[in-house]
């Protein structure tokens, strides 16, 4: 097993300030904001009480293409198939509305779902269109039993990068390619994994994949994306539109332009008027990440979760998460007797963990430390 420590923690534990008082092992609930996310956050108001409308919005839409690039750069992907949205929901919303799905057409899903990637496709049941459940094995996706649930009917899987309650990596390379033989629709709830969690979303030939910012991107709650590949098995259309889906050129002296052509990148799919300081603060935040690296951020995480694997293997815990490399992921998950009443106390004690489907989740970040991890340990 490797050392934790390779990546150095000290200069970036500062901007994390709780650590103090804290131990902090929840980013699959939330990720706190970096201190430096919360001044560019100030500098944004401050930029506007200083500068000009015009100039703001010139800087603004600067900002948001370096965060698409940003964004881009983690997935593998280019910046014209990313596009702001408020959380993951809304994101597979565009994708759900968007598709142009038949009555009996039918739509796959896993029965360990989060609800976010459920209710968006079972209410399309009203045009007549079938959801069908996959069962899982162990309480993870079975890829064998997914083929076996395809059929001529079917024109989506919608699927979890990381599973929240166990953090089951799915082999997204080889749904992808199998979704690509049989011509279904791949989309992808990448909350959990993307900002921990190394993706190529060209190499696992996902369509479209939605992400909201507040949890592994430590950006504030209202910021997220979603990803839609030039090289779609299907055409996706705005269920919805509006103003900022066309491309005025940042001139607004003449808005009496009422045939204007929607973007061809994934900006047609934004709405209206952006939370510019919300997304200055993601900016700072995604920054930070790609200085660190995910592929850095992925490799701490396992060794900070190795320390806590060693001790649950001799220990009267369950581990609940799935050991095999491939399905690994920066969430960790035990249950054990009284597993409830431990979860209390490490709270009580300032060690924040998850209750998630009669487990406790551990979910470390970069900034987290051996020494958290040997306190945890010994709470237990």
């Amino acid at each position: 097993m490797m050392n934790a420590g390779h990546i150095d923690l000290s200069k970036y534990r500062k901007e994390f300030p709780f650590t103090k008082e804290i131990v902090f092992l929840n980013h699959a609930s939330f990720g706190p904001l970096p201190e430096k996310s919360w001044r560019a956050t100030e500098e944004y108001y401050k930029y506007l009480r200083l500068k000009n409308m015009a100039d703001a919005d010139k800087e603004a839409f600067q900002i948001l293409d370096n965060t698409r690039k940003l964004i881009a750069d983690f997935i593998k992907a280019n910046p014209e198939e990313v596009a702001f949205v408020t959380n993951t929901s809304y994101g597979l919303n565009v994708a759900a509305g968007g598709l142009d799905l038949k009555r009996g057409d039918k739509i796959l899903l896993s029965d360990v779902e989060f609800p976010a990637n459920v209710y968006p496709w079972t209410n399309l049941k009203q045009k007549g269109i079938e959801t069908k459940f996959i069962p899982s094995r162990n309480r993870c996706f079975d890829i064998d039993d997914f083929v076996k649930a395809i059929d001529k009917r079917t024109k989506v899987l919608s699927i979890s990068f990381v599973q929240y309650f166990n953090g089951f990596k799915n082999d997204l390379e080889t749904i992808g390619k199998i979704c690509e033989e049989n011509d279904v629709f791949l989309v992808v709830d990448g909350i959990q994994g993307i900002g921990s969690v190394d993706l190529d979303v060209k190499k696992c030939k996902i369509d479209f994949l939605s992400c909201g910012g507040q949890k592994w991107l430590l950006s504030s709650l209202g910021t997220g994306f979603f990803y839609l590949s030039s090289e779609a098995k299907r055409k996706l259309n705005p269920c919805f539109f509006g103003w900022m889906g066309v491309d005025w050129g940042l001139n607004w002296t003449d808005l009496l332009k009422f045939d204007l052509k929607p973007f061809t990148s994934a900006r047609k799919f934004e709405i209206g008027t952006f939370p510019y300081s919300l997304l200055w603060s993601m900016h700072a935040s995604l920054q930070l990440l790609s200085q660190i690296g995910i592929k850095n951020i992925e490799k701490h995480n396992w060794e900070l979760l190795n320390l806590l694997i060693d001790y649950l293997n001799d220990s009267p815990y369950q581990v609940e998460s799935s050991l095999e490399p491939l399905h690994r992921s920066s969430i960790l998950s035990f249950s054990g007797k009284n597993i409830k009443r431990l979860y209390e106390k490490l709270i009580k004690n300032k060690i924040l963990v998850s209750f998630r489907e009669g487990s406790i989740r551990v979910s470390p970040h970069f900034y987290n430390t051996k020494g958290e991890m040997e306190r945890f340990v010994q709470m237990l």
